[in-house]
């Protein structure tokens, strides 16, 4: 789990949030695709968020654009209003890979039998494999409950696939590619993705809504590939030219449009709807590259780099098709990084998306911000684990949990350890129970709490009797049952191991 960084590297930050006070609103007049610039005098009341706690941990997320999320680690969905949890086709091993507007989810899950099928998921009927060959994969689902991804329907070879909602199956060719995976797909059923197209040489591919294929080939250089497509219908795709990694923006009716500067971008991140594209630099391991911004690009206005505001490097990691984007800035000083999850409005000076936070609980820190809809909801990582930031007031009954804060560095056995969660009820006259637990096999503790009028915290005091790592699990239930739970990895070492 994250720790909070001192008041050195806060300072940092305060100084950063000095150059991005005039925050523009994320109202639709500030950010319509049709606006070249932001106002920020247009829209002079800042955006806040409510926090709603998703996961423990981190992990890939899936956000549609009714606000749900399926998250992996813990396999589950929030509906708007309430987790489930999705289970397997009968073992351990299931991933998510899709989402839509509906709350249909698809991805790969291991059954009873040990074969790995696709499948799709829903509150109403749970998880069900998809027809076909035990060995298959689903990467994507449009608004039309059309799955894409692969099958494995012949010994060593997999041929992409497209499952559609009356049970029949599509198949998308060429069939001469011995390894070929659809990767994504748009609501009129168009698809994109990538095949082998003669041995060892791969090629991005593009399937119209009648599965015929067409191979782009690779444009000169070698392996070429596509993970994103569009509702205009343009592809986001890459290929390889003396090891150098070259993207490009592709369609039926105009061709390729090559992306940026080569040097420049390292990874395409996103694409929305009105074919704007955000990117981000080549990562540098060692020092930081002072002033390392990440890009957007659109065809009529070409490459631009989203502005830092003092921080030392940002990363996009993605956009919406009101051109708002989200991602994390890092700042450093000392030698000391601190990392905080930021949104663009176009062209705007980063927002620190903590300083937006209504009624968050003491502690909670947003380092990453994952993913946004149109509508500004956004997923964001923290050291309270995976949580979703909704705009306005409004954010969930249940309690919102901070992190688990204490405990020290070195930690042997017998050691006595105190830790606390913060939390926070929109119900100012809501009462709560807590409960904790730590999976070492000592004397479990009997945690307390204390709240006045909405805001309150849980103290945990444990003693560990062995060493090894282990987890604390800690819940705060109200009166009607709506829980929340936090999670803190914690590590007793060893005597005269050194901690």
């Amino acid at each position: 789990m994250a720790s909070i960084h001192g008041n050195k590297i806060f300072s940092t930050w305060g100084r950063f949030l000095k150059a991005v006070l005039a925050f523009s609103c994320a109202g639709a007049a500030c950010a319509s695709p049709a606006v070249d610039t932001v106002d920020a005098d247009a829209c002079p009341d800042p955006l806040q968020y409510s926090v709603i706690n998703l996961a423990p941990g981190s992990g890939a997320a899936l956000l549609n654009k009714r606000g749900q999320v399926a998250f992996t680690g813990s396999n589950s969905f929030f509906d708007g209003h309430r987790m489930h949890m999705l289970g397997s086709l009968g073992s351990g091993y299931t991933v998510l890979r899709g989402v839509n507007d509906m709350g249909v989810v698809v991805g790969q899950s291991q059954d009873a039998q040990s074969r790995y099928r696709a499948f799709t998921w829903t509150v109403k009927d749970g998880m069900r494999s998809l027809p076909g060959a035990f060995t298959a994969d689903a990467y994507a689902v449009n608004n039309r409950s059309q799955v894409v991804g692969y099958m494995q329907d012949v010994p060593l070879q997999a041929h992409a696939r497209r499952w559609n909602p009356d049970g029949t199956l599509t198949k998308l060719g060429p069939e001469t590619a011995r390894i070929a995976t659809a990767r994504a797909i748009n609501s009129r059923g168009e698809a994109v993705g990538d095949g082998e197209v003669t041995r060892y040489n791969n090629h991005a591919i593009f399937w119209d809504a009648n599965g015929k294929e067409t191979v782009l080939g690779n444009f000169g250089g070698t392996y070429s590939g596509a993970h994103h497509i569009n509702e205009a219908g343009q592809l986001l795709g890459y290929y390889y030219l003396e090891q150098r990694k070259i993207h490009f923006i592709w369609s039926s009716a105009h061709g390729m449009v090559r992306i940026g500067d080569t040097d420049t971008i390292e990874q395409m991140a996103g694409l929305n709807d009105h074919g704007d594209v955000i990117g981000n630099a080549p990562i540098n391991i060692g020092l930081p590259q002072p002033g390392r911004p990440p890009y957007i690009w659109s065809q009529r206005r070409g490459l631009r780099s989203l502005p830092l505001a003092g921080a030392h490097d940002g990363i996009a990691l993605a956009l919406n098709n009101r051109r708002q984007v989200v991602g994390q800035a890092t700042s450093t000083q000392d030698g000391v990084s601190s990392q905080r999850a930021v949104f663009w409005n176009d062209l705007s000076s980063p927002v620190d998306l903590n300083t937006r936070l209504y009624r968050a609980p003491a502690g909670l820190v947003l380092y990453s911000a994952r993913a946004i809809n149109d509508d500004g909801v956004i997923v964001a990582e923290s050291n309270a684990g995976l949580v979703l930031l909704r705009p306005g007031r409004s954010g969930t009954t249940a309690p919102v949990l901070g992190p688990i804060m204490g405990g020290g560095e070195a930690v042997l056995p017998g050691d006595r350890v105190d830790l606390t969660v913060a939390f926070v009820d929109s119900n100012v006259s809501e009462s709560h129970v807590a409960s904790a637990h730590i999976d070492d096999g000592c004397p479990q503790p009997a945690p307390s709490l204390r709240e006045r009028r909405g805001v309150g915290d849980v103290s945990v005091r444990h003693t560990f009797c062995r060493a090894g790592s282990f987890r604390l699990t800690v819940k705060v239930t109200d009166r009607a049952g709506n829980t929340t739970q936090v999670q803190r990895g914690l590590s007793v070492s060893e005597p005269g191991s050194g901690g």
